[in-house]
């Protein structure tokens, strides 16, 4: 063999390195891998004379693009000849031909002697062409006699041949020639033909595809991300996965609106994937059911269950796919996996895992850190044992032993498996008792719902405290199961006295007793104090990293709520700096950098809807933090996800893929609650319900919520609970007591947050209160904030009061630019109307199209928009003579004063102006104004 480097160039083609005085004929085609499955492109190619053969695994979408491909050349006048490849019509010569799908073809072949020749003469006279092009699908399935016929037909350039085949392994199978695959392989390696191999569906193929085959479904975040996944990049998996997902989906008088998270594939999917397994061994059956449980592996740890025939052989046929992000890594098909092992040999598959739990447990004595998919493999292989004490301790040691248990129970926990990490973590109590054992133990309980139980397990452990990283440890659980059932004040100062009495004078435990206190007035909803104590707590460096992280966290939301965002997000950048350190030593534990990270990066989601600063930044992070909890099989995670992903809808004022989010989101609390979380998320789905008028189903969910929740919990609590019902008056056309509510919240935040008094405010102006009154409290409440939204609703209201379109228009605007869709919408709806009534009807129809623009917009579930043709109009635009001038001076640099004084004009007129230059061109305080281009101020000073 000679040495040839293939590469590609910037075009998509390859260039041919010769090596040690190589010739190649100028005929000899390249590889290529990963071309556009663009049927066009093929066709061009064939049209060229030049032959392909697709590979790619069975459901990749081969006989599909051959279809493609074959209509493309049928409307273009050519007539290809299709031939096919059957099981079974390899066993006899010429079966393909004789026996195959081609009906008309074995007719005219049936009684006489089939040769090379009288078969391109067949397919001249059918084309009617000097050089016909031949279309074999399955060409895996064609016998040998067949594909040598064609094969020669191709180096003698008498024909075309575009052929499709699975990635087959070299061994003869019951259904393949062995002749047939290595005269396919000759084809393009000795350049009769190009090679085009399928890669697995990308993320947007997928969600295009899932489109397609599901017309106007709109599925949740977390759904496109599992269907992707779980399909292992197969067009046909994925299908039957979206028609089995759209399959379930709620109508619209289910009042239980629920969803399934990881549900169990159909029998139809687990025939398909039966199916896709044929070929395998029972060795690779187990290796590849090993390698989906260990989640992902190294190669040379893969190596150790399989052979490398049998594992090539699972990755050429894309069973085990090679991690393009991690060297040396590989991971199995999910789904295939699950298959794999419903089919594996119970005595192989149980002597290969117990050789798996020895290598692993000898590499953790090495130092080498065991992974949590490891630790459940080791904890499920010694309960199928009853010794596992004192044999496995005796053996392991009773430290190694609790640990692996713990891990496990803690996987087995975000799994939806509560019942199993109930398991694992009393039998880990039990080999050996301490505070970790003890926690984790707690934890469980609280999983299996048994809250009290839970309380009760952590509050004897104070005789287990041994150093102040106990107490450290101890407290931030005890703080979490108060969200599980809320303490009153009193409570709250007797636990705070608890706290305090562990290691007196430990700085530490110190920072403990006061998050306890920051988490009293988070429950308070005392946004003042949540944002002044929670920056003192993430600035002291004498306390525990976890607890600043979680301080600043809650002290960026504090702030945002006081109308400070900007130092809001300064803090949650500090938290992820505080994340980034000891990475390491932390991701063992339950506060891993991982769960950190979305604690932060909801706090970030949370902080940018309700101020509206750059909410599109989230949905990639978004995107990255869902696929990587869909991979870890972690229903906490995404519960969590989903909540945020239905905030970035709500904003988008998309309210059927709020319900969809948070239905999601559901489904995953309830198989694991890790932050007590699902009343919550409960009641806000019992609000997107009310707004998309299924009033039966919101009060439904509304009561499981209430039924969730401890009568004592705190004003948060309630506050979200007043808000779903305010939601549900106001769309069952119960104004009256809507406003009523609304009234009472309003009074009740009149001395705190600016932004809860904000969103209240916009309430009043959806419900039709006078827009006069509204707009004057929240030109007020805007003066103070540096929330764009905030200045979006009072311009908004503003211009309602005014009964101006125009600036209802420029409102609209602002609001989109926002990523606010729906109420940009709602503004455009309104200023179409206003003009309407000016009898402008040019001006009514571009404000309709808008509206229909952002509308669709609010529905795409991105925060992209095509705005219809004429509809730009700068922001400068609506700004009046007088407004440009003065603004023009501000960019000079000239102050207020200055301004009042050279234009005889009062200080508080300046002002005036400067403001409704603001609002029109959505910019923030002074300083920001905009910085008008010089044809803004009039050359003739006339014109002013």
């Amino acid at each position: 063999m000679s040495n040839v480097i293939l590469g590609l160039d910037r075009w998509g083609n390859v260039n041919v390195d010769r090596r040690m005085g190589l010739q190649l004929e100028l005929a000899a085609a390249p590889r290529v891998v990963g071309i556009d499955r663009d049927p066009q492109r093929i066709v061009d190619r064939l049209d060229a004379g030049i032959s392909m053969v697709i590979f790619g695994p069975l459901g990749f979408g081969k006989s599909l693009l051959l279809d493609s491909v074959a209509r493309c050349l049928t409307t273009s006048g050519q007539q290809p000849e299709r031939l096919g490849g059957r099981l079974g019509s390899s066993r006899e010569p010429f079966g393909s031909l004789l026996n195959g799908p081609n009906l008309v073809l074995a007719e005219a072949l049936v009684g006489t002697v089939v040769t090379t020749g009288r078969l391109l003469s067949y397919l001249q006279r059918v084309c009617a062409v000097d050089r016909p092009i031949v279309l074999v699908d399955d060409a895996h399935l064609v016998d040998a006699h067949t594909m040598r016929c064609l094969s020669q037909l191709v180096a003698a350039q008498a024909i075309t041949l575009l052929a499709t085949s699975d990635l087959v392994p070299r061994a003869a199978l019951t259904s393949v020639d062995d002749a047939t695959t290595l005269l396919l392989d000759d084809l393009w390696i000795k350049g009769g033909a190009e090679r085009l191999d399928l890669e697995p569906l990308t993320e947007p193929e997928s969600a295009e595809l899932v489109r397609e085959f599901a017309p106007g479904t709109q599925f949740d975040r977390v759904t496109q991300a599992l269907l992707h996944t779980r399909s292992g990049g197969s067009r046909v998996i994925l299908r039957e996965l979206t028609a089995e997902v759209a399959r379930q989906e709620p109508t619209l008088a289910d009042l239980e609106r629920t969803a399934f998270a990881f549900q169990a594939p159909s029998r139809r999917i687990t025939d398909l994937l039966t199916h896709q397994l044929r070929g395998l061994t029972p060795a690779q059956l187990v290796t590849l059911s090993l390698i989906g449980a260990l989640h992902k592996t190294t190669y040379t740890r893969a190596l150790m269950l399989s052979s490398p025939a049998d594992l090539g052989d699972l990755i050429r046929r894309g069973h085990v796919r090679r991690l393009s992000d991690m060297d040396n890594h590989v991971q199995g098909h999910a789904m295939l996996a699950e298959a794999a092992l419903a089919r594996a040999d119970s005595a192989l598959l149980r002597s290969s895992t117990q050789r798996l739990v020895e290598v692993l447990l000898t590499e953790r004595s090495h130092g080498i850190a065991t992974t949590p998919a490891e630790a459940q493999i080791i904890a499920k292989s010694w309960l199928e044992r009853s010794d596992i004490r004192p044999g496995v301790t005796e053996k392991w040691g009773q430290a190694v032993v609790a640990d692996i248990l713990i891990m496990a129970a803690r996987r087995s926990r975000s799994g939806g498996q509560p019942e199993q990490a109930l398991l694992y973590s009393s039998l880990s109590l039990e080999i050996e008792p301490g505070l970790k054992a003890t926690i984790e133990y707690s934890r469980a309980l609280a999983a299996c719902g048994r809250y009290a139980a839970a309380v009760a397990v952590t509050s004897t452990a104070d005789e287990l405290l041994v150093k102040p990283s106990d107490g450290v440890k101890l407290a931030r659980w005890a703080i979490s199961l108060t969200k599980f059932s809320p303490l009153t004040a009193a409570q709250y100062d007797a636990f705070s006295n608890r706290v305090a009495g562990w290691f007196v004078g430990d700085l530490a435990m110190r920072g403990e007793v006061e998050y306890i206190r920051l988490t009293q007035a988070v429950q308070n909803m005392d946004c003042a104090r949540v944002a002044r104590d929670g920056e003192f707590i993430a600035n002291n460096e004498d306390y525990n990293v976890i607890t600043r992280i979680r301080a600043a966290c809650l002290s960026s939301m504090g702030h945002v709520h006081e109308g400070r965002t900007q130092h809001g997000l300064t803090l949650l950048e500090l938290a992820t700096d505080l994340n980034l350190r000891e990475r390491a030593q932390r991701n063992a534990d339950i506060y891993s950098s991982d769960g950190l990270g979305i604690e932060i990066f909801h706090s970030t989601a949370a902080l940018r809807c309700r101020s509206g600063l750059e909410v599109a930044s989230l949905t990639d992070e978004l995107d990255q933090w869902i696929r990587v909890s869909v991979a870890d099989h972690d229903h906490g995670k995404l519960g969590i996800l989903g909540f945020i992903s239905a905030q970035l809808s709500h904003y988008r004022g998309d309210t059927v893929g709020t319900e969809a989010e948070l239905r999601m989101a559901d489904a995953n609390l309830v198989q694991s609650d890790p932050g007590g979380w699902l009343p919550w998320v409960q009641s806000l789905h019992a609000s997107s319900l009310a707004r998309m008028g299924l009033m039966q189903a919101a009060a439904a969910k509304m009561a499981r919520a209430r039924g969730c929740t401890i009568p004592a919990a705190g004003a948060l609590s309630q506050f979200e609970f007043d808000q779903s019902d305010l939601q549900f008056l106001m769309h069952s056309g119960r104004n009256v007591a809507a406003l009523h509510l609304a009234r009472r919240l309003l009074k009740s935040a009149d001395e705190q947050s600016p932004l809860i008094r904000s969103w209240l405010l916009n309430t009043f102006y959806e419900l039709g209160e006078p827009a006069a009154d509204v707009a004057v409290r929240l030109e007020q409440i805007a003066s103070e904030t540096d929330s764009p939204i905030v200045l979006a609703m009072a311009q908004r209201a503003s211009a309602a009061a005014a009964v101006d379109a125009d600036k209802m228009d420029v409102a609209a605007r602002h609001l989109a630019e926002l990523g606010a869709y729906g109420m940009a919408a709602s503004a455009c709806l309104k200023a179409a109307h206003l003009h309407g009534q000016r009898s402008n009807s040019v001006s009514e129809r571009r404000s309709r199209a808008l509206a229909d623009s952002y509308a669709a917009a609010s529905a795409a579930g991105t925060f992209s928009i095509v705005l219809p043709p004429g509809s730009e109009r700068s922001p400068i635009d609506t700004l009046t003579a007088r407004e440009r001038e003065i603004t023009a001076l501000v960019q000079q640099g000239l102050s207020n004063r200055d301004i009042a004084s050279e234009l005889f004009l009062s200080v508080r007129t300046v002002e005036s102006h400067l403001y409704q230059a603001r609002i029109k061109t959505g910019q923030g305080a002074r300083g920001a104004e905009p910085d008008p281009s010089a044809d803004l101020i009039p050359s003739d000073p006339s014109a002013i």
